[in-house]
């Protein structure tokens, strides 16, 4: 691959959430060149059609001032490749980008832990659309609280939702009433019994787009639990257990008694649930984890996954460079 690289090289970072897609160009010195942003309805796995990918890239390397071969690497964080079953589906995807040249499929968290911790070993809490506690130990080891058959539902589907179920369920109380004011605003409801007639249909969508519409209210929750409504704070405060639950798990695998955590994601970067956890306390003995802000974006973190591929100078170096660009810093 080293042999490909001339002064016009550059490489391709991907990041393919459930809400957005992301193309980041940057060169190999770590200066960004290129950076589109498009919202997407469509989870990755589900999308057929790839001609809007090929248009994307397009943009982004006619901004970076680059043409399709200057580019030597790609890589993409894809939501829901989570198993070997999945790369089939996702190196198909990553084709539809129109680039014939190495490129490397990881699922999302990996990206965004690279991200946000540089580089550095530590855990990653992302909860956004889906969620998923990734850790990187001292030893190299990659571990996710899926291997240990644990899923914190902490994403933004499974808030709303709980929210919704607690209200239907008349468990509101007085403290409550911001967040059923919201509620029927956002389902478009006068009263909350047109509100749980319309629930009894399954508000009449099918699973995937009632999944994304209340992971669209998903911030009414996360907002009002740090306005002190009782039900919201329920909902976030069990989702945050569940993530200690799985930071704990996966904090039996590091050496150090200081270990590094940090976040990325819609639902963790809220203010409540960032609150909650900053101040997740380690279970293990003698061990606690030490918060660190999010340092890059998960974009930002399929670049420096590029460059480690290629052999590339990967740390401080090139982190300190990328955060020169505003797009490279969340």
């Amino acid at each position: 691959m080293l042999e490909k690289i001339t002064a016009d090289s550059v490489v391709a970072g991907i990041d393919m959430g459930g809400t957005n897609i992301r193309i980041m160009i940057a060169d190999l010195a770590g200066q960004i060149l290129a950076y589109v942003k498009t919202e997407t309805d469509l989870l990755p796995k589900q999308r057929t059609d790839t001609a809007p990918l090929q248009t994307q890239m397009q943009e982004a390397l006619e901004q970076a001032g680059s043409r399709p071969e200057d580019v030597v690497f790609l890589v993409a964080g894809i939501a829901g490749l989570d198993d070997e079953a999945d790369r089939t589906w996702a190196e198909k995807l990553v084709a539809g980008f129109g680039l014939n040249c190495s490129s490397r499929v990881v699922n999302d968290a990996f990206i965004a832990h690279r991200g946000a911790l540089a580089g550095r070993p530590g855990i990653l809490v992302a909860s956004g659309t889906g969620s998923i506690l990734l850790a990187h130990t001292e030893s190299g080891q990659w571990l996710r609280n899926y291997d240990f058959g644990h899923y914190a539902a902490s994403g933004a589907r499974f808030l709303g939702y709980q929210a919704v179920y607690d209200v239907l369920a008349g468990r509101e109380s007085p403290g409550d009433s911001a967040l059923v004011r919201d509620m029927l605003r956002f389902f478009r409801a006068s009263n909350l019994r047109e509100l749980t007639e319309s629930a009894s249909r399954s508000f009449g969508l099918e699973q995937g787009r009632r999944d994304r519409l209340f992971g669209l209210f998903a911030p009414v929750v996360t907002r009002e639990a740090a306005e002190g409504s009782p039900i919201a704070i329920r909902v976030c405060d069990d989702a945050l257990r569940q993530i200690g639950v799985g930071a704990d798990l996966l904090a039996a695998f590091f050496d150090g008694p200081d270990i590094p955590l940090s976040l990325t994601g819609s639902v963790a970067g809220s203010d409540y649930m960032r609150a909650g956890i900053r101040g997740l306390i380690c279970a293990q003995p003698g061990r606690r984890f030490e918060y660190l802000e999010p340092r890059l974006t998960p974009a930002a973190g399929s670049v420096l996954t590029a460059y480690e591929a290629l052999g590339l100078s990967f740390g401080e170096s090139m982190a300190e460079a990328l955060e020169n660009s505003p797009h490279a810093r969340l």
